[in-house]
């Protein structure tokens, strides 16, 4: 039997790894500054209500310069736009350290989630404009790097800890290691061009009911992926009692899960189909979180937290490509719908959980049996295990995707 090779040109295979560099430099930024949240905390005197609060700004910008991210992609490109995001992440991040007090922050997060909001946007164009010269589904290489890059950024925390490093003197090392790979890889990204169909085609979408029950499968998952990214250090030294240096662990866990879903994706998908990946993916995920939540051991809630990761990984990657395939909607318009969904969902999921932590201790200063200690985290990640409880009855009673 005789095989077929696709010869694809070298710079394509550069495009596609200077594509991949951005997301791990995504992911590693953000696993740097979220693992220090508990010393954030300390800095800025702020309870979990606060931090929420904090978090809330940063999801404001985002969301506000998504759809601006979409316009100027038309107009611009995606490669001039994912080079400027890209380099503000970079560049705004260690401000999160660096401001004199908490209301100063507030100002400082929005801008923060302006960059890495229409990064993402930017460097997701560029991966489908990558993925379709490559003439194969390459989906969840991209986002198996974004895990990869949160999986190193949450073991570079625990060893800047370790080492003694303050919050501030950390990010500012991440940004300098940050920015030279990014400018790395801004050489080979691909130099696209405004899409005049797509200028002309206005931008009214068809929400049918598959890109309703593709955006709840969004929602779901990615509030169960931000929740226990932004919360799971703050969990490890607030409710299992873990010291400080172990407490990015728990993201580092739940990236390695993910990463190593991420990297088997396309061969889970391809010989078990896409909605079994969704519906055990989704029970995993229950599993892993109940654990966390039930069991607050050090060990048993990393297992929980690296369980969430592996069942999260692939969904989001099948929920993307289910929704470029919907009737009677350009591909763009289907995952930009599905995906605005779903990354409202990332930046809003966590602050929720926060404000639901905080209310719960006031209910319950004395905690209570069941849930003794810091009860209102617990409650808080409960939230996480509801969603993905939503997400199996979706996957299992209602979404129909291709085999």
């Amino acid at each position: 039997m005789y095989f077929c090779r696709i010869e694809r040109p070298a710079h394509l295979f550069r495009s596609r790894t200077a594509v991949a560099l951005l997301f791990a430099v995504n992911g590693f930024i953000y696993a740097n500054w979220t693992s220090r949240l508990p010393r954030l905390q300390e800095v800025y005197g702020m309870d979990n209500g606060q931090t929420g609060f904090a978090l809330t700004c940063l999801a404001v910008g985002a969301l506000l310069a998504m759809p601006l991210a979409g316009f100027l992609i038309v107009r611009f490109g995606s490669r001039r736009l994912t080079v400027l995001s890209s380099l503000g992440f970079i560049l705004t991040a260690p401000l999160i350290a660096l401001m004199p007090g908490y209301w100063v922050l507030l100002f400082i997060m929005p801008l923060v989630g302006v960059s890495t909001g229409v990064m993402d946007v930017g460097m997701n164009a560029q991966a489908v404009d990558v993925e379709r010269l490559w003439g194969t589904p390459i989906t969840s290489s991209f986002h198996a790097f974004f895990s990869g890059g949160m999986f190193l950024g949450a073991g570079a925390a625990a060893g800047f800890i370790q080492l003694g490093f303050d919050v501030d003197r950390h990010l500012l090392v991440v940004a300098a290691i940050t920015l030279c790979v990014a400018v790395y890889a801004w050489r080979d990204l691909l130099q696209d061009e405004p899409d005049a169909a797509e200028q002309t085609a206005g931008s009214v979408s068809k929400f049918g009911t598959a890109i309703i029950l593709l955006g709840i499968a969004s929602l779901c998952t990615m509030i169960g992926e931000g929740g226990v990214a932004d919360w799971s250090p703050i969990y490890m030294t607030r409710v299992t009692g873990s010291a400080e240096a172990l407490a990015p662990i728990g993201q580092a866990a739940l990236s390695g899960g993910m990463l190593v879903g991420r990297s088997l994706g396309d061969a889970i998908r391809l010989r078990f189909g896409s909605i079994k990946v969704v519906r055990v993916g989704a029970f995993m995920a229950f599993v892993g979180i109940t654990t966390a939540i039930l069991f607050p051991i050090p060990w048993l809630a990393i297992a929980g937290f690296a369980l969430v990761g592996l069942g999260l990984s692939n969904i989001i990657p099948v929920v993307f490509s289910e929704a470029s395939k919907v009737p009677g909607l350009r591909p763009g318009v289907g995952i930009s719908s599905v995906s605005t969904i779903g990354y409202s969902a990332f930046l809003f999921g966590p602050p929720i959980i926060g404000f639901i932590s905080d209310y719960q201790n006031a209910l319950l200063p004395q905690g209570m049996a069941f849930f003794p200690g810091v009860a209102g985290l617990r409650v808080g990640l409960g939230v996480v295990a509801l969603l993905m409880l939503v997400l199996l009855m979706v996957s299992v009673f209602f979404l129909r995707v291709r085999q």
